[in-house]
C-alpha cells in the first residue's frame, strides 16, 4: 500500500503527528505500531510503582486534556489508560496499523518516496516518513561478566515480568536511577532481602504528591480554564527550573531541599554519607521520591556501594570477593539512546546508511531531520528531550513543524524536503556551546552524554526556546524541490 505519510509509533509523539496532519487536511497518513497495543513508554514499563515525574495536568497533549486525573503525579495505568482513550478516535477511522515493526526503510529517489519493510516483508511506501519512537526505548542491559549465568528470575524495569513471585525473596537491584529510585520501595515491602547496587548516588528532591478530590476534578472538567492556568502554572514553574540548570550556582535551593531531605530521612551517618552526591544537582536527571530513602533504612534493605565483579549463578559477586546471594535481579539501568533506531536499516540518498552516519555521534538539523535523508522526521530524536520540563511540549512542537513542512511542500507542488547541511551544522553548533558550564556538564556519567561526553540527548536551554527556534526554520533550514 501506499499513503502520504507513514508515522512510525503510537506513542504520545504518534498521536500528536496524526493530529497536526488532521488539522491541516491532510488525512492520507497511517501509524505503524510494532506492539499490539498504543501507549509507547507507558505499555512497555510496568514495573511495581511506575509513575511520571512531571505533574498530570502537564503530561497530557495539549488537544486531549483530562480534567479526571487523579493524582498530581499520575501512575503508569493511568497514563496508559489516557493515552488508550486518545487513541481511540484513530483506531475508529482505521488510522493505526498494529504489529508492524519496522525493519527497513529505504529511499526511492526515481519516486521520491520511502519503501518501508517490516520483519515479516510487509511492504509501506511513503512520500513522508515520522519516526515517532522516542529514544528511550531499547533497554539498557549492563555488560557484566556472567549476566547470563545468573540460575535465579531477572528482568528490567522496562521489561518487567509480572510473572515472577518477589514476596519473601533475596532481590537484588541494579541502578540507582528514576526507575530504581520508584521500584526499591515497592520491592522493600515484601522481599526477605532487598540488595541495591549503587555505582553512582542521585539527587533526591521531594514528590508533592496528592490525590486530586473529585470536586476538584468536576470543577477542571466544568470550567476548562482553570486546568488551563493550572498546567501554565506548572510549565512556568519547571522552566524555571531550567535557568537553574543552566547556571547551577542559582540551584541552591534545590541543593538544601535534596540535603534536608537527605538528612531527616536517613538518620545513619555512613549510609548518609555514601547516598550523598558529589556533583552538581541536574548533571543526572533529578529524582522525585518522598518514599526511596525511608525503603533504604528498613532492616531488610541493604546499599552495597562496593563495584560489582561478575554475575554467577548464585548471585551477584563484588570487587571485595563478597558474594550477594540473590533469588531475583532486577535491572534499573535505564536505556541506550544512542539506538533508538536499533533493528531499523535506514538507506538514504546514494544508499547511505543513517546507522553509520550517527555511528560516532547523532547529529541532526533541529533535532529533527538529518541531510541526506529526505522527508524523514524525526519526534524526540538526539538532543531534544529535557531535563527540567515535559517532554510533550517538545513532541508538540516538532509535531507541528513536520506538518508545516509536509503542508509547504503541498501547497510549492515538491515532492521532496529536505534538511541543508548548514542547518545540521548551525544547530550542533549551538548544542555543544550551550553545554559547558550547565549542570548537565557536572562530570557525571549519564545517558544525556555518549562515551565521548558528547551531549547526545539533551536540548540545553528552555523548551519555549527551541518552539520558537522550529517556528523559525522552515524557510532558512530546508529546501523543498
Amino acid at each position: 500500500m501506499q499513503v502520504e505519510v507513514l508515522i512510525v509509533g503510537a506513542g504520545f509523539g504518534g498521536l500528536a503527528m496524526a493530529h497536526e496532519l488532521d488539522r491541516r487536511g491532510i488525512d492520507d497518513y497511517l501509524i505503524a505500531e510494532k506492539a499490539g497495543a498504543v501507549g509507547g513508554t507507558w505499555r512497555d514499563n510496568t514495573y511495581p510503582g511506575a509513575a511520571c515525574d512531571v505533574p498530570s495536568h502537564l503530561y497530557s497533549l495539549s488537544f486531549a486534556p483530562n480534567p479526571f486525573w487523579s493524582r498530581l503525579f499520575p501512575r503508569q495505568a493511568e497514563i496508559r489508560a489516557h493515552v488508550e482513550a486518545t487513541s481511540r478516535p484513530w483506531i475508529q477511522r482505521g488510522k493505526l496499523r498494529f504489529g508492524w515493526p519496522l525493519a527497513t526503510l529505504e529511499w526511492r529517489p526515481e519516486r521520491s518516496l520511502w519503501r518501508a519493510t517490516n520483519a515479516a516483508g510487509e511492504v509501506i511506501e511513503a512520500r513522508v516518513v515520522v519516526a515517532a519512537m522516542g529514544g528511550l526505548h531499547v533497554p539498557n542491559w549492563p555488560d557484566l561478566p556472567g549476566r547470563e549465568t545468573f540460575a535465579g528470575r531477572h528482568c528490567h524495569t522496562a521489561r518487567w515480568d509480572h510473572g515472577i513471585e518477589m514476596r519473601g525473596k533475596r532481590i537484588g537491584v541494579i541502578g540507582t536511577g528514576t526507575s530504581a529510585i520508584q521500584v526499591v520501595p515497592e520491592l522493600a515491602k515484601s522481599a526477605r532481602r532487598l540488595h541495591v547496587f549503587q555505582r553512582t548516588p542521585v539527587w533526591v528532591l521531594p514528590r508533592p504528591d496528592w490525590a486530586i478530590p473529585r470536586w476538584l476534578q468536576r470543577l477542571f472538567a466544568a470550567w476548562p480554564p482553570l486546568r488551563l492556568v493550572v498546567r501554565g502554572a506548572i510549565y512556568l514553574q519547571l522552566e524555571a527550573l531550567s535557568l537553574a540548570l543552566l547556571k547551577p550556582r542559582t540551584a541552591f535551593w534545590a541543593r538544601w531541599l535534596a540535603r534536608r531531605q537527605l538528612r531527616t530521612q536517613v538518620t545513619d551517618p555512613e549510609l548518609r554519607r555514601v547516598l550523598t552526591p558529589d556533583y552538581p544537582i541536574g548533571c543526572k536527571r533529578i529524582a522525585l521520591s518522598n518514599d526511596f530513602y525511608p525503603a533504604l533504612m528498613q532492616p531488610n534493605v541493604a546499599v552495597e556501594t562496593t563495584a560489582i565483579a561478575a554475575i554467577e549463578p548464585d548471585g551477584v559477586r563484588l570487587r571485595d570477593g563478597r558474594l550477594i546471594e540473590l533469588d531475583v535481579l532486577a535491572y534499573a539501568t535505564g536505556f541506550r539512546p544512542m539506538d533508538l533506531l536499533a533493528g531499523v536499516d535506514i538507506a538514504g540518498v546514494g544508499g547511505a546508511r543513517l546507522a553509520e552516519r550517527w555511528r560516532e555521534r547523532p547529529t541532526t538539523a533541529n533535532g529533527v531531520a538529518v541531510p541526506g535523508f529526505p522527508n524523514l522526521f524525526f519526534l524526540l530524536g538526539p538532543n531534544t528531550a529535557l531535563g527540567h520540563n515535559s517532554v510533550l511540549y517538545m513532541i508538540e512542537s516538532q509535531a507541528r513543524h513536520v506538518a508545516d513542512l509536509v503542508d509547504d511542500a503541498r501547497e510549492a507542488g515538491a515532492a521532496r524536503i529536505e534538511a541543508r547541511p548548514e542547518a545540521e551544522t548551525r544547530f550542533m553548533q549551538a548544542i555543544d556551546a550551550a553545554f559547558p558550564g550547565t549542570a548537565w556538564a557536572g562530570g557525571c556519567k549519564s545517558w544525556y552524554l555518549d562515551e565521548g561526553g558528547h551531549n547526545i540527548a539533551l536540548w540545553v536551554g528552555p523548551s519555549l526556546a527551541y518552539r520558537w527556534r522550529l517556528r523559525r526554520a522552515r524557510r532558512r533550514d530546508y529546501t523543498l524541490a
